[in-house]
């Protein structure tokens, strides 16, 4: 995948400003506060329409407007590619080849950007939610059949929540909401934790070729249920779901679930956020963005626009 070029409307600091850029390695060269990390920014909105720094889009508008305007130009697969993304404070809209897209899903991931910057360093030391977006973020770029069953399994969370709140509730019709939720949930963990597998797998190596120790790098999931055994595993859930009913009714909410999971980094098979130095911490990140690199090109068979 090559980026051609890039227009920028409103978009931060840059006003109105267009950018060509070169196969291969582009270097990326200015003062202070003259928009770099701005620029690298905005390409990765094109890819998963959000910014990288956990803010509002509203905060990417430039000063005094009311909207920003990403266009690109990208040749993938030899195939040209025109995109588009529009923010208002109205909502967003986006385009490909200069038509409308009407759900997200379909936008993300038609251009795969992986990002290195120095939030990422917060993915140690923060809480769950923070690891889980990874993991679906990155994983929603190799595979939009994961980000629908993400995306379905939190509308029926959502149902099963709202009929714990119901005065009376009808075990029957709670049965068929956690069966479904069980069905998706087996989907969801079996890719997560194949992912964090393949991902450590395939970073291993660079981890090792940057370290020039003989520390090693692994990733552990945190899930509710034992990941062994996908065939049994809705059963399991089913079990969970039963076993903590009291507790769901009384919470009047759904205790156990993936939107709980989590994932830890470890060097020599201890936690990284306690027992990794600064330096072993940012090389551990450089080694699963680059893995994240390859482990898309792989499934993708096209190589993602890496920015540092």
């Amino acid at each position: 995948m090559i980026l051609n070029r890039l227009h920028l409307v409103h978009y931060r600091n840059y006003l109105n400003h267009s950018f060509e850029f070169c196969k291969g390695i582009n270097y990326i060269v200015g003062k202070n506060a003259q928009g770099k990390t701005n620029l690298l920014e905005s390409i990765y909105y094109c890819s998963t329409t959000k910014t990288h720094r956990n803010v509002d889009d509203v905060c990417c508008i430039y000063e005094g407007y009311d909207s920003f305007k990403i266009e690109a130009e990208l040749i993938k697969k030899n195939r040209k590619v025109d995109l588009t993304a529009i923010y208002s404070k109205s909502g967003k809209h986006l385009y490909l080849y200069r038509n409308p897209v009407k759900k997200v899903s379909d936008f993300i991931g038609f251009v795969n950007a992986v990002i290195f910057s120095p939030n990422d360093m917060n993915l140690f030391s923060a809480q769950p939610k923070v690891r889980r977006k990874f993991m679906d973020i990155e994983l929603s770029k190799c595979s939009k059949t994961y980000m629908f069953t993400l995306n379905e399994y939190y509308r029926v969370l959502k149902q099963r929540n709202a009929y714990l709140k119901n005065e009376k509730i009808n075990r029957d019709y709670l049965y068929v909401l956690d069966e479904k939720c069980a069905e998706l949930q087996s989907i969801i963990i079996h890719q997560r934790y194949k992912f964090l597998q393949d991902l450590m797998n395939i970073s291993l190596p660079f981890y090792e070729q940057l370290s020039l120790d003989h520390t090693k790098m692994s990733l552990v999931y945190k899930t509710f249920v034992n990941v062994d055994d996908q065939q049994k595993m809705k059963e399991d859930i089913l079990k969970v779901y039963e076993d903590n009913f009291d507790r769901d009714l009384y919470l009047k909410t759904t205790e156990k679930g993936i939107h709980k999971d989590d994932f830890k980094i470890m060097i020599n098979d201890k936690e990284a956020e306690e027992f990794a130095s600064q330096g072993q911490k940012r090389t551990i990140l450089l080694a699963l963005k680059v893995g994240i690199v390859r482990l898309i090109e792989k499934i993708i068979k096209d190589e993602p626009i890496l920015l540092l």
